[in-house]
């Protein structure tokens, strides 16, 4: 049967050509369900034209090889996935074929089905293209030759494994079932010439799992997947053990105690470097710390005794440490200490460090270049990265040699043009955009995320670390720390120096904003806000005692001076009392454009996976609207009392006529071929006001006599039959 948009086309056929496409469509949007996390990968490290390539590429020997039997199809699939993952092999670190094991492959393929997200492998964006080809040629063979069922199970199976790993979030994980669910559906109905009524049902089926998915996550905690949700890290601390933190959205940090250092020297504790960064968050891969060749470090030795007040799952430490004592830990060749089992409430551990240089006209002068390794890890920039933010570092770095140099422009630009808070806003785009471009207010991520990109954009290798800032000082040699004190800051690759310590948000902001958070807790009595007697205020050196210097090589207050380059600053910069520049200019828009973020000048449209969603959704909807008959009779009530003035009384009258004669056809029967106007009415005994209607519409069809009033009186008595008409019982309706 035909539905009515076909009509006059060959039913059977139409109806089969038609639900084929659907089904076609359901297969190709499965597919591009689990490539658009690959191609997520590949956008941030990678190559995104090389992938698309291969992906078209694996289409086009799908439908040239469709004829092939399904046997020779899976071992062709099964070669293409087998020599993709050697050519990614070749591809990792070479430190990674010493390990390489039977063992080794299974624990690797185990974590990467419990939630080791694909985005923290080496060389990810070669895996992305390598693995690519298989499921995709595979599904598009199947969808080539009319199998759905096959198809839609292929490409299932790879979006499934995305699942698995988490890099497919809840929106598109949705898209590509309700696609699988469709594309089986659709090809099933298209092989048994089903009815355009069954066709209705399956949409209205696909309709009800999204709104069955909203319901169940649309509570307190959950997301929705029909409305996006925005990038954001509100949470008790910016530390995380999972190896990837967000950038982006209002923060409310934990006021509790973390953990109570003993120390004769203060300093940041380092929890967590992170290398990739993917536009709206900080991923830390497999090539974290294996940079081989790190110059030692020859600052002062840092020795702390650190006990946890609550759970650990990270071992903070100040760097670089040199050994730890009192916890099953390692410490990487390249200065990073790796965490061991987590740490309970009075758990408590040794770690003895060593500052990096701290001379910094040493720092200054250096300007040899960095390890390949190093180079390889931390120079990686997103595909997303604005050319504006590149071109406006290079402005601000001007004719700086030096890392570290670069590193004190950057740092100082952003701590004088930018504005700290807490309750910043995230991005759906690259919010280091957003933020250098566009806004005036971030916290330290957001600080740090720019610094980090800028550097990476004029070659200078930089990395996002998280930790703690000192906290509070309660005695001579101890500190408290709280969540509230959880940070990000950069540090910077210094040729034959090391990573050097940089921090570019403003400490004073930054510091007055978590006190506050501090005595809010405390004035609403939140246990756990003090320890070690935190209570009692900061402790405080005696005239007679002399503080101990920050141990780290850049404290977040210590002067700096400005860079010396024409172009940097402004030439009122001034400096003093502890603070770095405050009044710096920031470089004209390069391109007279109003920046790359999404920003505030208009509004966005949701991505793609959403509106697909939003789609199958209002089509679900009209067809249970069309398959129960509610559509019509909304479209009737409506029309029956809507009589809009046309300012042609004769038009009015006439379609009050059809509204009484509509209703006198429901309640009576039908005029018949033939029966005129006249004879109808008097036939069913319609009654004044439909005999009244009839003769205005006589009069104004054959004498042309009819006025606005005889219009307005003629539309009021059709409006007062509907309106009777539908108070009738449901069998006289």
């Amino acid at each position: 049967m035909s539905t009515a948009w076909l009509r006059g086309f060959d039913p059977d056929l139409s109806d089969v050509s038609v639900r084929s496409a659907a089904a076609t469509a359901c297969v190709a949007i499965t597919v591009g369900a689990y490539l658009s996390v690959l191609y997520d990968v590949v956008t941030v490290v990678g190559d995104a034209s090389t992938f698309l390539a291969v992906v078209a590429a694996s289409v086009l020997l799908a439908g040239v090889l469709r004829a092939l039997p399904s046997k020779y199809a899976f071992a062709l699939a099964s070669t293409l996935l087998v020599g993709g993952l050697a050519f990614y092999l070749l591809a990792v670190p070479p430190a990674y074929f010493a390990v390489l094991s039977p063992a080794r492959v299974v624990q690797d393929t185990v974590a990467l089905l419990t939630g080791y997200s694909v985005m923290r492998m080496p060389a990810a964006g070669v895996w992305a293209v390598a693995v690519a080809p298989a499921p995709t040629f595979l599904a598009t063979y199947f969808a080539a030759r009319t199998e759905y069922a096959r198809a839609a199970g292929v490409a299932s199976l790879a979006l499934g494994f995305f699942v698995l790993t988490g890099d497919s979030t809840t929106t598109i994980t949705l898209v590509g079932v309700l696609a699988a669910a469709g594309a089986v559906g659709f090809g099933t109905l298209a092989a048994h010439g089903a009815s355009a009524r069954q066709t209705q049902v399956l949409a209205a089926v696909l309709a009800l799992m999204i709104v069955g998915s909203a319901t169940v996550t649309a509570v307190p905690g959950g997301r929705t997947p029909l409305v996006p949700s925005s990038t954001t890290a509100t949470a008790g601390s910016l530390v995380s053990a999972d190896g990837y933190v967000g950038v982006g959205g209002s923060l409310r940090l934990d006021p509790k105690v973390q953990f109570v250092v003993e120390s004769e020297k203060p300093s940041y504790y380092r929890a967590a470097v992170y290398d990739r960064f993917t536009g709206n968050g900080w991923v830390q891969t497999g090539d974290v710390g294996t940079d081989k060749g790190t110059p030692p470090p020859t600052g002062e030795r840092i020795e702390q005794r650190i006990t946890a007040e609550r759970t650990l799952d990270l071992l903070p430490s100040a760097p670089v440490p040199q050994s730890v004592s009192g916890v099953d830990a390692t410490i990487t060749e390249s200065g990073l200490l790796l965490s061991g089992p987590t740490l309970g409430p009075g758990d408590s551990y040794r770690v003895s460090s060593r500052a990096p240089v701290p001379d910094q006209s040493e720092l200054a002068d250096a300007t040899g270049e960095a390890p390949e390794g190093v180079r390889n890890t931390y120079l990686q920039l997103p595909d997303s990265t604005s050319d504006r933010v590149v071109d406006l570092a290079d402005r601000i770095t001007g004719d700086e040699a030096s890392n570290y140099r670069q590193a004190e422009a950057i740092e100082q630009w952003l701590e004088a043009n930018k504005e700290y808070s807490l309750d910043a806003r995230g991005s759906r785009g690259n919010l280091v955009n957003d933020f250098v471009l566009d806004r005036e207010v971030g916290y330290c991520t957001y600080y740090a995320s720019s610094m980090v990109v800028m550097l990476r954009s004029q070659g200078v290798p930089a990395r996002f670390v998280t930790g703690y800032t000192e906290g509070q000082r309660v005695g001579e040699d101890e500190w408290v720390v709280r969540g509230v004190d959880s940070h990000a800051w950069v540090e910077v690759y210094v040729p034959d120096r090391g990573w050097i310590q940089f921090d570019p948000t403003p400490a004073s902001e930054r510091t007055s904003a978590e006190d506050e958070r501090v005595e809010e807790a405390r004035e609403s009595g939140v246990d756990g806000v003090d320890a070690a007697g935190s209570e009692n205020g900061t402790w405080t050196p005696t005239t007679t005692q002399t503080p101990t210097d920050n141990g780290s090589d850049l404290s977040a207050d210590e002067p700096l001076q400005a860079p010396d380059g024409p172009q940097a600053f402004q030439s009122g910069a001034t400096q003093g009392n502890g603070s770095n520049v405050s009044n710096v200019t920031a470089p004209p828009a390069l391109d007279g454009g109003s920046g790359a973020g999404s920003g505030d000048d208009g509004p966005t449209l949701p991505p793609l996976t959403t509106l697909a969603i939003w789609a199958v959704l209002l089509l679900g909807a009209a067809a249970v609207l069309q398959f129960t008959g509610l559509a019509d009779r909304v479209y009737r009530a409506l029309w029956l009392r809507w009589l809009p003035d046309t300012g042609d009384p004769a038009e009015e009258v006439e379609a009050a006529f059809e509204r009484v004669e509509y209703v006198l056809g429901k309640r009576y029967r039908p005029r018949n071929a033939g029966e005129t106007v006249r004879e109808y009415v008097v036939d069913v005994r319609a009654g004044e006001r439909a005999e009244r209607v009839a003769n205005l519409r006589e009069r104004a069809r054959y004498a042309g006599r009819v006025d606005g009033e005889d219009a307005a009186e003629a539309k009021r008595l059709a409006r007062s039959l509907a309106a009777e008409y539908s108070r009738l019982p449901a069998p006289w309706r």
